[in-house]
């Protein structure tokens, strides 16, 4: 019947479109390039890692951010691994006056981790860091009028890095109890960090004290106000104090929420004017890891392009028995990331992005095989209506 060779031609158009696209619709200059062409459906509300707690924002921040701890590629069931850390913290246990107990012993009190970083690593370049002939942070100390032709991070004709450091896991703890930044986990941590509550109460304190002197909005400097469950040790190690046991804490470590975000990030994106030009940490994050955030315009297109200061890391070498005969393997102890873009568009349904898909537009066809049968469908559908 017509309906039925209607079908087969949509089906064979698709199957000939998953070998090749129709057609290039992007620029011959990027036909070479290493580029992944894919989509997002809704705009991301928070790229700040203190405040993110969706999918489509972790897809983003978890390529641009590096907590302590991440999870084992391929091994199943998962397995935590370290990521900047030297090694999953064991925690060891004290009782209530400080002095060290066994890890069964109904005397223990509190449980402690202490977490040793990697030297060696760098933040992405970003004016924040960038410093002028003598030294100083260039962009620090800005007026409003300063930023006069500054709409993005591109404006600023300076950039600069630094190595990343225990004090700014540190800083991103307290960032949890920010007064103007409202993280959903706030209310969970705060049980169980030791002074995390009381620290949240004298922020707010400060808050008050800020808004009644005229001076609404102001920095708060974290640093100076220090937080009893968590401690610098030296330059490359912090401890974390935990009320009571609570084993489950090491699976935060592995989350966004607990990546290091850098005090001159909070500086810089805290003067006035910024915020009214969408230059915040919500908008354009700052990390070490190995993608940086370079267009946001979430309404069109989002951009993650190769950090150049990312310190590296390896494809795994292990992961389950059948793994290698899958050819998840054939990569293994190749440097990573293998892409140096990454081009996300803004595509709220699903037959927009598998036509769009079959034009070249994206590398990927979104579309699982039920969801494939469902496109056939609508596509005989369609074609019987209209003949």
């Amino acid at each position: 019947s017509r309906s039925l060779r209607v079908l087969l031609c949509v089906a064979a158009a698709a199957l000939a479109a998953c070998g090749s696209p129709w057609n290039n619709p992007y620029p011959a200059a990027d036909r070479a390039a290493n580029v992944l062409y894919t989509s997002f459906t809704e705009r991301p509300k928070h790229l700040d890692p203190v405040q993110s707690y969706s999918e489509n924002e972790y897809v983003l921040i978890s390529n641009i951010y590096m907590p302590p701890l991440q999870y084992h590629y391929l091994k199943r069931p998962y397995e935590l691994g370290p990521m900047t850390a030297e090694a999953v913290p064991r925690p060891r246990y004290e009782d209530a006056a400080g002095r060290p107990v066994a890890a069964d012993s109904r005397r223990a009190v509190f449980s402690i981790y202490e977490i040793r970083i990697r030297p060696g690593i760098r933040y992405q370049p970003h004016p924040a860091f960038a410093r002028d002939e003598s030294g100083r942070l260039r962009y620090h100390d800005l007026r409003r009028e300063d930023l006069a032709n500054i709409y993005s991070l591109r404006d600023f004709p300076h950039a600069g890095t630094r190595e990343l450091m225990a004090a700014d896991y540190v800083y991103q703890i307290k960032r949890l109890a920010h007064p103007r930044l409202h993280s959903p986990v706030f209310g969970l941590m705060s049980e169980y960090i030791v002074g995390l509550k009381e620290f949240a109460e004298r922020l707010k304190a400060e808050e008050a004290r800020l808004v009644a002197a005229g001076q609404k909005g102001a920095w708060l400097d974290l640093t100076q106000f220090p937080l009893a469950g968590v401690e610098t040790v030296d330059a490359y190690s912090y401890r974390i104090r935990i009320k009571g046991r609570y084993p489950q804490f090491a699976y935060w470590l592995a989350m966004n929420f607990f990546a290091p975000v850098p005090i001159e990030a909070d500086r810089f994106y805290a003067q006035p004017g910024m915020a009214q030009r969408n230059l915040t940490l919500d908008w354009y994050p700052l990390g070490s890891g190995p993608y940086m955030l370079t267009v946001n315009d979430p309404n069109r297109r989002m951009v993650l392009e190769r950090n150049p200061n990312y310190i590296g890391e390896s494809y795994p070498r292990e992961g389950e028995a059948q793994d290698a005969a899958a050819g998840l393997l054939e990569d293994a102890g190749k440097p990573l990331p293998f892409i140096d873009r990454v081009v996300f568009s803004l595509e709220k349904e699903s037959i927009p992005y598998w036509n769009k898909f079959l034009q070249g537009y994206y590398d990927a066809s979104g579309i699982s095989s039920d969801n494939f049968d469902q496109v056939i469908q609508i596509g005989g559908v369609f074609f019987r209506q209209s003949g």
